[in-house]
């Protein structure tokens, strides 16, 4: 019928495919999402947490985000057990709020539905509070509470908004005022107590025992056009015109911490649900460890000498180390990021933190998961392979494992930014995973790419990843079976591993040298990161929900 649309149109937003007519004003100022995000806080119809986390958690670290800084942590934590108090929460205030479409069980749907609350209030007061179906999956009795709450607050000066379906009778007589919507029409606006009036007068009074909501929705339902109709011939037919302001009022701006203060709160909160997560994190453990194993046995001690056999082997290990952790990443990436930025765009648009903290505390958090994940990937393999025991080979070696990790979930949360769900992610990923393979080196050798295809040579992420580990490995090295003091011409083997590099890797590369090449890593790393921050602003916080 439009409620949660017109919650949208009131916070300066707008719907996803929808148009916007007429003009919504606050105290006379027409709305945009810059100014209601300092007025608003909403209770959206989907509750968006952090999994991990639990409901004392996650309202302190929110009480630390819309609390001033001059507030002590004792107070801060005092605040945190009101709300707890308040909302009937207490019971579940230390239980893992959970998700169930990751497959992690927390608490019920109802306690989620009061912690939402709870979330937009734990900073005090706000000036409008916007509910988008604040008591579903609530009993009556809780339901009842929920909307006493609301009414103490309306009555301390909080405008409260609240879209409600089928509420009981005692729910309904809580509220001052009522605007019924059909299809996107008023039916009726005005006060609660009035309602039954005007009903009446229009041959549709409620009959004994029968809940007014209950009735006035279903008469509606059943002659939209004329209740329609009624109310544009009640309201002068001009049920848009908003009442005149005698002047508007300058709105009250919201306190926010710093940019410091916002990323470090941010990042605390982020490291705790990821390592509190250990669904996650044994999960990422386990999508590395044993296909690093597995690789390691297979190819178990190709390069323990440097050898002629040993070179197209130990090249496929190469590919390996980079096109995997390249895939798996880009996939987790977006999945990750799918699944936070609904608490992104909620606390963005309540004004609680900017973008950049949002994203500096991410990828902190991100880094910090990579390092165990890393050292899981990387280590198993490189020893069984049989790669030399030096700090620096080694290093480079988990480095660029680093990299391609960092890379890839750079590049898929900047899709995830932009999809809905895997398919999305797969429609992207292939067309960009299947040149960057062939021409990356492995499938083409370098000296067979015909010139028109070179470019996507030099723009393969694979290309450099395998370009670095290669010039690690045989820059310097001696072949064990090739006899150097005979003319390059007149052998069939290469003597050297500069020899070989001369030949398996491209000038570019040559030049560069392995630190070089991470420069280059660099560059695709910044790029992914600043096109997941214009993502992040043209696909998440655009001003639609």
């Amino acid at each position: 019928s439009g409620k949660t649309s017109v919650l949208t149109a009131i916070r300066g937003l707008q719907a996803a495919g929808s148009e916007t007519c007429g003009e919504v004003v606050c105290n006379g100022m027409p709305v945009n999402m810059e100014l209601m995000r300092h007025l608003v806080s909403a209770v959206p119809q989907e509750d968006v947490f952090l999994a991990a986390l639990t409901p004392r958690e996650m309202l302190s670290f929110a009480a630390e985000l819309r609390l001033p800084q001059s507030w002590s942590e004792r107070d801060r934590n005092n605040r945190v057990e009101e709300v707890l108090h308040l909302l009937h929460i207490e019971k579940c205030a230390d239980t893992a709020i959970g998700d169930e479409k990751i497959g992690m069980r927390g608490i019920s749907g109802g306690e989620r539905r009061r912690l939402s609350v709870g979330m937009a209030i734990i900073g005090g007061l706000p000036q409008v509070l916007l509910c988008d179906e604040p008591t579903s999956g609530l009993d009556s009795a809780a339901a009842s509470n929920m909307v006493a709450v609301l009414k103490s607050l309306a009555g301390r000066g909080v405008t409260v908004i609240a879209a409600i379906h089928q509420p009981s009778y005692s729910v309904f007589s809580e509220f001052d005022f009522l605007l019924l919507l059909e299809a996107g029409r008023i039916v009726y606006s005005g006060k609660v107590l009035e309602a039954e009036g005007y009903f009446s007068k229009h041959g549709s009074a409620t009959p004994d025992k029968t809940n007014p909501a209950h009735h006035y929705v279903q008469v509606v339902q059943d002659e939209s056009s004329k209740w329609i109709e009624n109310w544009e011939a009640f309201s002068g037919n001009d049920p848009s015109k908003s009442p005149k302001m005698d002047g508007a009022v300058a709105p009250k701006v919201k306190h926010m911490p710093t940019l410091w203060e916002q990323t470090h709160i941010l990042t605390r909160r982020t490291l705790l649900e990821n390592f509190k997560n250990k669904k996650k994190f044994y999960r990422g453990i386990m999508s590395r460890l044993p296909p690093s194993i597995m690789i390691g046995c297979i190819f178990f001690n190709m390069a323990a000498a440097y050898t002629q056999k040993s070179i197209f082997p130990v090249k496929g290990v190469m590919f390996l180390c980079a096109q995997n952790p390249l895939i798996e990443s880009f996939y987790a990436g977006a999945a990750t990021f799918q699944q936070t930025k609904g608490l992104l765009k909620r606390e963005y648009y309540d004004g609680v933190y900017q973008v950049t903290p949002y994203y500096l505390a991410y990828y902190i958090g991100f880094l910090a998961m990579q390092v165990p994940w890393t050292l899981a990937w990387a280590t198993p393999l490189y020893l069984l392979v049989g790669m030399p025991i030096e700090f620096y080979r080694f290093g480079v070696f988990v480095m660029t494992s680093f990299m391609v990790l960092l890379l890839a979930c750079a590049a898929g949360s900047a899709v995830g930014a932009k999809t809905r769900d895997a398919d999305g992610n797969r429609s992207v990923l292939m067309p960009l995973i299947i040149p960057s393979t062939l021409f990356s080196g492995y499938v083409i050798p370098y000296n067979q790419i015909p010139l028109l295809w070179k470019p996507f040579y030099y723009g393969s992420p694979i290309m450099w990843a395998m370009s670095i580990l290669e010039t690690s490995l045989y820059q310097g090295a001696v072949f064990e079976d090739c006899d150097a003091s005979i003319p390059f011409s007149q052998r069939h083997c290469w003597a050297t591993g500069d020899e070989y590099l001369k030949h398996s890797t491209s000038s570019a590369a040559q030049h560069l040298g392995v630190f070089g090449m991470f420069g280059v890593c660099l560059i695709y790393v910044a790029f992914g990161l600043l096109l997941n921050i214009r993502m992040i602003h043209k696909a998440v916080l655009n001003g639609q929900v």
